[in-house]
């Protein structure tokens, strides 16, 4: 299983570099700010993302360097930082998705039952506690 994830991985990051000029990093940040309410603190999608706080500015610096998010000091605290994503973000995310779910499906949905499928997705919703998990997506 864990080679198939590296394997999966590798075939998405490659092709999003391609088609679009991001990688699977910039790809989990900008569904994280975009499946988010509001706009999203960088502190909140560093801990999304399971990134130090240097890291996740390095990668919105990237982001909004390419116009997908953009960063303002919170309306409420200027000590906080606020990034929400672009329209030409939410474009670049409706991309990317459809790209990683045909690759999802040419390696692995087609060979799988709707209801094993379903299963799998209970399995990590439950592995992660969170049975309204953004993870995996309905």
């Amino acid at each position: 299983m864990l080679h198939f994830s590296f394997v999966l991985k590798a075939e998405i990051e490659a092709r999003l570099g391609e088609d679009l000029g991001i990688g699977l990093a910039d790809h989990e940040a900008l569904i994280h700010v975009h499946l988010s309410d509001t706009e999203l603190k960088m502190s909140d999608l560093a801990d999304r993302l399971v990134l130090s706080r240097g890291g996740v500015t390095k990668l919105v610096d990237r982001l909004e360097g390419s116009g997908l998010l953009r960063r303002d000091a919170s309306a409420d605290d200027r000590r906080v930082t606020m990034v929400e994503i672009t329209n030409e973000g939410v474009a670049t995310v409706t991309k990317s998705r459809a790209i990683i779910d045909e690759i999802v499906m040419e390696r692995w949905g087609n060979r799988i039952s709707d209801d094993e499928s379903m299963l799998i997705k209970k399995l990590i919703r439950r592995a992660y506690h969170d049975e309204d998990s953004t993870l995996v997506e309905e």
